[in-house]
């Protein structure tokens, strides 16, 4: 019985042992794992040997020009792929071409950090650009086709735009080669690097003009920066644009008392849209503004940031004197969402509110547009395209717009990609600057970043570019701010309360 006993202990000893050498190579082949699991299916990882730019160390992204489209997410590598393809036919085919860069962020941050374009916005915004490119070298639609060739560069801003003196410096070194980069594109939304970013680009010594695609900020022109222009309706624009519609809706839209709720961070975007409401829309306002700090790349905003600007606004709306019933929305379209929450508990929610805003991508999802009608709330926005309307060609459709929407179609682009409005935007900013050059083209074989930026001031008459989102002219406005004249400003909304926008209002055109 001793003996039995013994070797019963001594076999539980040895299973103890066996058990935990096991558990031992597990937890060694987990770390092991762990240490070497890729990164999220769908965002390749930039290292220090794999990256040919700049490597942030914040958000672990490549910047600078893009040379193969395995650097990029699958989401957008179709589209690279075509841009590229093109740029090697025009190197293979033609000896006499120049370049434009086209500078957007292609990449994202990790969630949940924010990033200043969604993967979806960057795809319509290299679509927009493919469609102008293919156009460019193939028709006469934006000036003569025997002109030099072009091609675009695809230079990666980063999901915050930062500013890398590096990153500017590999662009402006290409404004000297056999084949030279004469116009930058794009720069992504107004954020404070990217007009570092034209501060650099705009000095003396450099001089690249440079054409922004959805850059409204009213501080981001050509006072300024010199060699800047833009497609976009400024912030401006945009007040100006809700302002006509107010006086010439007043039947329809009978809305008499307005206060501005304004995102307090310094965020050129919305600190301008602010001053452009308060000056424009002056007769409309009857109360204060209630601030809030609206959210940034690093920590979005939250509903309980709105709980005193709600709590203000119902004070307003059944005071007897003020009777509130506008809201005048100065904040980026991130953190519209959070404010529509704390809209919906709201105590004076039997009232209904009409939200007005100026953007070029004011999308919201169709859970977004249901929480608009449980809070009593409709969104009226001036936008720079309306491509729902413009592809039924209803009155007030651009007349580029059919031959862009063909073009968009040849390349296989669906329909729905444009309801944001980045690809026509991206499209039309390719399409100026090719203006410009084929203008310059003219006296010089192959123009320099010096001809081509004269020529924006000729952009006009003769010389207008026949866009997607209007009929451009460039070197009209009296201000100088380098934006074009007879951009198309379209109305529309969302939500099924409150007062309704005429479905035949006419649009807005900048002058």
């Amino acid at each position: 019985m001793i003996r039995w006993a013994g070797t019963n202990v001594l076999r539980f000893v040895l299973a103890g042992v066996i058990a935990l050498a096991l558990v031992a190579l597990v937890v060694v082949f987990v770390i092991k794992q762990r240490e070497s699991d890729p990164p999220p299916a769908g965002r390749p990882t930039a290292t220090a040997n794999a990256c040919p730019g700049i490597l942030t160390a914040e958000t672990d992204e490549c910047l600078g020009l893009i040379t193969d489209s395995a650097t990029l997410d699958p989401a957008i590598r179709p589209v690279a792929d075509k841009i590229m393809a093109v740029n090697r036919e025009v190197e293979k085919s033609s000896s006499r071409y120049v370049r434009i860069a086209l500078l957007v962020p292609l990449s994202v941050a990790r969630p949940p950090a924010a990033s200043a374009m969604s993967l979806d916005q960057i795809r319509f915004s290299l679509q927009g650009a493919y469609t102008a490119l293919q156009r460019v070298n193939s028709s006469s639609a934006f000036g003569d086709k025997n002109a030099p060739a072009v091609q675009v560069l695809l230079v990666n801003q980063g999901s915050r735009q930062p500013f890398h003196v590096e990153l500017v410096d590999q662009i402006a070194a290409l404004r000297t080669a056999e084949n030279p980069l004469v116009a930058v594109v794009g720069l992504g939304s107004s954020f404070p690097g990217s007009k570092d970013v034209a501060a650099k680009l705009s000095a003396r010594d450099v001089g690249i003009p440079m054409v922004g695609a959805v850059t409204s900020a009213t501080d981001f022109n050509a006072v300024s920066y010199p060699t800047f222009h833009s497609v976009s309706p400024s912030n401006m624009d945009y007040a100006l644009a809700l302002k006509d519609l107010l006086d010439k809706q007043r039947d329809a839209l009978p809305l008499r008392s307005g206060m501005i709720v304004a995102d307090q961070n310094d965020d050129p975007y919305p600190r301008t849209l602010t001053a452009a409401f308060t000056e424009v829309l002056k007769d409309h306002i009857k109360t204060g503004s209630p601030p809030f700090n609206g959210g940034t790349v690093d920590s979005p905003a939250t509903p309980n940031v709105f709980t005193p600007v709600v709590l203000n606004l119902c004070n307003a709306v059944v005071d007897p004197r003020l009777k509130t019933d506008t809201v005048f929305f100065a904040g980026r379209v991130a953190d519209f969402p959070s404010f529509a929450e704390a809209l919906k508990v709201r105590s004076c929610r039997e009232h209904p509110l009409t939200i007005m805003v100026g953007a070029t991508g004011f999308q919201l999802t169709s859970q977004q547009v249901g929480l608009l009608d449980e809070a009593n709330v409709s969104v009226i926005w001036a936008s720079s395209a309306d491509a729902p309307a413009w592809v039924a060609n209803r009155p007030g459709t651009p007349d580029g717009f059919a031959d862009f929407l063909k073009a968009h179609r040849d390349a296989g682009f669906r329909d729905d990609s444009l309801n944001d409005g980045y690809s026509m935007m991206h499209h039309d900013a390719v399409a100026s600057a090719v203006r410009a050059i084929r203008v310059a083209a003219l006296g010089n074989s192959v123009p320099g970043v010096a001809d081509v930026q004269t020529q924006f001031g000729n952009l006009a008459l003769a010389h207008k570019v026949n866009g997607a989102s209007g009929t451009l002219s460039f070197g009209l406005r009296a201000n100088g701010d380098g934006r074009a004249t007879g951009k198309v400003v379209a109305y529309r909304q969302l939500g099924r309360t409150g007062p309704r926008l005429p479905a035949d209002v006419a649009p807005y055109l900048t002058r």
